[in-house]
């Protein structure tokens, strides 16, 4: 069904990627899933899922359904609504929903390297389209809170291997290896998205943030403006590093006011 790499390593031949369009592809060869035991400072959200998710249920039971809140990508790829809530985007903080949930803010402030979290609402019935993720400069982690129905009823394809998720365990793959995302059951799954820097990549952090984030905001442009797409290819990659010279201004700022 699916394998674990038992370490986390670069070849020769892999590079830094940042997925855009208009060929929203990965060439590099990182395998699938990884051994969630091989990243150690992962282990606090296991050691602490449970008051995680009655946090979650608890702000739910008290304010009603969670729904996005201010998502500045609001997924594309789904018909039903798949549900986030940013707390952190490529290092970009949402200062409103880390006071919602405290608790889960405190814990993702003690993983180091961490670029983004997100609480995910999967509902009943929907099925995320196959897609990319956004760079193989972090690994993806996905922390089980609500699964209300085992694998194959509720799962992942990640390439070609499947698995379902548990609830209070870990799940570590490459999210730019292409991926899709169902759950048939008829309850919604909850579980917790954070991406991390490895060791390996941990000095080159604010390029792998700001070049994502402007990765980004091209895309945005590309899909809302026609206009764009029809310019010269040769001017993408310099739209992109007009966005990442921005967003490398402006995260600093951003991260420490909170009316950004």
């Amino acid at each position: 069904m699916y394998t674990e790499a038992q370490e986390y390593k670069w070849d020769e031949q892999e590079k830094l990627e940042f997925v855009r369009p208009p060929e929203e592809k990965y060439f590099g060869r990182l395998p699938n899933f990884y051994k969630p035991e091989i990243f150690p400072e992962l282990k606090v959200l296991k050691d602490n899922w449970k008051a995680i998710r009655d946090e979650v249920l608890a702000y739910e039971a008290k304010m009603g359904v969670l729904k996005d809140m201010d998502s500045h990508t609001p997924p594309t790829n789904t018909e039903n609504q798949w549900s986030h809530t940013y707390l952190m985007s490529y290092l970009r903080i949402f200062h409103k929903n880390r006071k919602k949930f405290p608790f889960l803010s405190s814990i993702i402030d003690q993983i180091p390297n961490c670029t983004y979290a997100t609480i995910s609402i999967l509902p009943p019935n929907t099925e995320i389209l196959p897609h990319y993720g956004d760079t193989n400069g972090v690994v993806r982690t996905h922390l089980g809170l609500v699964i209300p129905a085992p694998y194959p009823e509720i799962a992942i394809k990640v390439g070609e291997e499947e698995r379902g998720w548990e609830e209070g365990e870990l799940m570590c793959f490459t999210i730019v290896n292409k991926h899709q995302v169902w759950n048939r059951s008829s309850k919604r799954r909850y579980i917790v998205i954070l991406d991390f820097i490895p060791d390996l990549l941990k000095d080159r952090k604010m390029e792998i943030v700001t070049k994502t984030l402007g990765s980004q905001s091209f895309t945005f442009l590309y899909d809302k403006f026609a206009i764009v797409r029809y310019l010269p290819n040769f001017s993408y990659p310099i739209l992109c590093a007009l966005f990442t010279i921005i967003w490398r201004f402006y995260l600093p700022i951003q991260r420490r006011f909170e009316f950004l």
